[in-house]
C-alpha cells in the first residue's frame, strides 16, 4: 500500500514539471479508517505531499492527495487492473445526488490512476460532507462510501501545514486538470469543464459585487469582507463571504451546467445544513416565489442546541449570463446560558428575498 501511495505522489511532481522523483514517508497516521503518510522529495527535503488511503471490499482503494498549496487529486487502484502507463481515463463523477462532473484520471502504473479535482468549494465540500462517491468510466460503475472524509480533509490540512514548516514546501503541483467530453453514446447529465483560474476570478468578482449589492439593499452594515483562508473551513472556495460575529453573509455564482437544477442544489443545501446539525433539533423547509418579477427557490433551516440557535436562509436566482447566484444568511444566536449573548440585527424574510433579487442588478 505505501508503494502505491508513493507512486501517486511522484506522479503529483510530474505534473510540476519537476521531473524524476523519489519519495521518502516522513510521517503517518491513521484518521477513521484512512492511512495516511505524508512525503519529502529525497533530492531536496523537502515536503511536497500528504496522501491517505482506504481499503474497499470491491478490491478497489481511494486516495486523497493534498499539495503544499492545498490542491486536491483522488486516485484509485487495484491490483488486478492493467492499464497501459500514462493513458488518459476520461471520468465522470458525482457525489450523493449532485450533478455529474467530468474529469480525466492519467495510469501513473497499470494498476493506478490519478485524477486532480478542481479547486470548487461546491467539490469539496460534497466530499467532506458526501456519503457516496459515484464514479463511471464510460463502461463501469463504481461507488465509494465517504465516511470520515470531514475529518480526515481536516486531518489532511494539518499534516500539510506541520510538515511544511518542519520542512520547508516544494512547489505545488499543477491544479488545472483539463477535462474531456462526455463518455459513450448516452452519458449522464453533462458537466462543464473546471473553470480556469482567471475565470474563477472573474466569477469572484461578479459576486463580490453582488454581494456588497445584497448587504446595501437590506441595510447589512458592520460585516467585514473575507478571503480564503481566513473563514471557517466549510466556506473556503466560495466565491464572496463578509460576516461578523453574529452573521455571515455569501454569494456564489454556479456556472451553466455545474449543477442539475435549482431544486436539486436547494436540497443539497438543505441536506448539507441537517447533516451539520448532528447535536441539535433540526427543522427546514423550502418553496419557491416570485420577487420582483424573478423566480426565486427559498429556503430555510434552523439548528437549535441548548442555548445556541442557528438560523441558515438561502436564495437562488438564475444569472442573465447563464448560472445562477446562490445567496446565503446565517444568523447565530446565542441564550445566557450559552455564554455571551449574541444576536444580530433583525432580517425579514421580505427583505432579504427582495434584495436578493436585486442585487445581481
Amino acid at each position: 500500500m505505501l508503494a502505491v501511495a508513493g507512486l501517486l505522489m511522484v506522479s503529483g511532481l510530474a505534473d510540476t514539471g519537476s521531473g524524476t522523483a523519489h519519495a521518502a514517508s516522513m510521517e503517518t497516521f491513521r484518521q477513521g479508517g484512512w492511512n495516511g503518510h505524508a512525503y519529502t522529495d529525497d533530492n531536496s527535503g523537502l515536503f511536497n505531499t500528504c496522501v491517505a488511503s482506504a481499503n474497499y471490499r470491491s478490491g478497489i482503494s481511494l486516495y486523497v492527495q493534498v499539495d503544499t498549496g492545498y490542491n486536491w487529486a483522488i486516485g484509485f487502484s487495484a491490483p488486478h487492473w492493467n492499464m497501459k502507463v500514462g493513458a488518459d481515463i476520461p471520468l465522470q463523477y458525482r457525489i450523493d445526488r449532485g450533478a455529474w462532473q467530468q474529469g480525466v484520471a492519467k495510469a501513473t502504473s497499470t494498476n493506478l490512476a490519478r485524477m486532480q479535482m478542481p479547486q470548487d468549494g461546491y467539490i469539496i465540500t460534497r466530499f467532506r460532507r458526501g456519503r457516496t462517491l459515484y464514479v463511471h468510466d464510460g463502461s463501469y460503475n463504481y461507488e465509494f462510501r465517504l465516511t470520515g472524509t470531514s475529518r480526515l480533509m481536516a486531518r489532511m490540512a494539518k499534516c500539510v501545514e506541520r510538515n511544511s514548516a518542519r520542512f520547508g514546501a516544494a512547489p505545488a503541483m499543477n491544479a488545472g486538470a483539463a477535462t474531456s467530453g462526455g463518455l459513450g453514446s448516452a452519458p449522464p447529465a453533462q458537466a462543464a469543464s473546471p473553470a480556469s483560474p482567471a475565470a474563477d476570478a472573474q466569477l469572484a468578482v461578479e459576486a463580490t459585487q453582488a454581494l456588497f449589492n445584497l448587504m446595501g439593499g437590506a441595510g447589512l452594515s458592520g460585516l467585514k469582507l473575507l478571503p480564503d483562508g481566513q473563514r471557517e473551513e466549510d466556506l473556503n472556495g466560495l466565491h464572496a463571504v463578509a460576516a461578523d460575529e453574529a452573521r455571515t453573509v455569501v454569494a456564489h455564482i454556479f456556472a451553466p451546467g455545474s449543477y442539475s437544477s435549482e431544486q436539486e442544489l436547494m436540497s443539497l443545501v438543505v441536506a448539507d445544513s441537517q447533516q451539520s446539525c448532528t447535536d441539535g433539533s433540526f427543522s427546514s423547509g423550502s418553496e419557491k416565489i416570485t420577487e420582483g418579477g424573478k423566480e426565486i427557490y427559498t429556503s430555510y433551516a434552523d439548528c437549535e442546541t441548548g442555548d445556541h440557535e442557528l438560523i441558515e436562509r438561502v436564495a437562488i436566482i438564475k444569472r442573465k449570463a447563464g448560472g445562477v447566484f446562490i445567496y446565503g444568511v446565517a444568523d447565530t444566536y446565542v441564550g445566557e446560558g450559552g455564554g455571551a449573548p449574541i444576536s444580530p440585527p433583525e432580517l425579514t424574510d421580505p427583505d432579504f428575498y427582495a434584495s436578493a433579487a436585486e442585487a445581481a442588478e
